[in-house]
C-alpha cells in the first residue's frame, strides 16, 4: 500500500503535462501549411445527422492562415464562379477568440465574416463548425473538414 501512496504523486505530476492544446499550439498548428477542404457537412434540423453537401467546386480548396493573421481561400481545381478561368483567391484576416476555441475570419468587415468554432484540430485535421439561426435559410449547423 505504501508503494501506491508514493506512486500517486508521480502520477499527478505526470498528468499535469498531459493537457489539451495550449493557445500557442493551436495557432502554430493552424499556420503550419495549407489546409485542403475535403468535406462540407450540414445538419439541417438539429438532429445530429450530418449529410455531405459539398459542391464539386468546394472540394480541394486551399485555406491558408498566415502568421501575420492574413487569410487566403484558393479555388484550386474546379471554380465555383464559371466566369473565372484561373485560380480565384479570396483574402482577408483571421484571429483566434474565446481561449482559442473560435476562429474569426473576416473578408469584409461590413459584409462578410465568419465566426467558426474549432471542433477539432491536430497536425493533419481541422474541423470548423458554424451555427446558424433558423431564420437565416442556412443549415442549422455546418462543418468544414480540412486536411493536410
Amino acid at each position: 500500500m505504501k508503494k501506491i501512496h508514493h506512486f500517486l504523486p508521480v502520477l499527478l505530476i505526470l498528468s499535469a503535462f498531459c493537457k489539451k492544446e495550449t493557445p500557442q499550439q493551436v495557432e502554430s498548428i493552424l499556420i503550419d501549411g495549407t489546409w485542403v477542404q475535403y468535406e462540407y457537412l450540414t445538419d439541417n434540423n438539429a438532429d445530429g445527422i450530418f449529410t455531405d453537401a459539398s459542391l464539386p467546386c468546394q472540394l480541394y480548396d486551399g485555406w491558408k492562415f498566415s502568421s501575420d493573421h492574413t487569410f487566403e481561400l484558393r479555388d484550386e481545381i474546379e471554380y465555383c464562379d464559371t466566369d473565372v478561368d484561373s485560380v480565384a483567391v479570396i483574402s482577408g484576416t483571421w484571429e483566434l477568440r474565446n481561449n482559442d476555441t473560435e476562429l474569426y475570419v473576416e473578408i469584409d468587415p461590413d459584409f462578410l465574416y465568419f465566426n467558426f468554432q474549432i471542433h477539432s484540430i491536430n497536425d493533419s485535421l481541422l474541423v470548423l463548425r458554424q451555427f446558424n439561426t433558423p431564420a437565416s435559410q442556412a443549415p442549422l449547423e455546418e462543418r468544414f473538414v480540412l486536411r493536410r
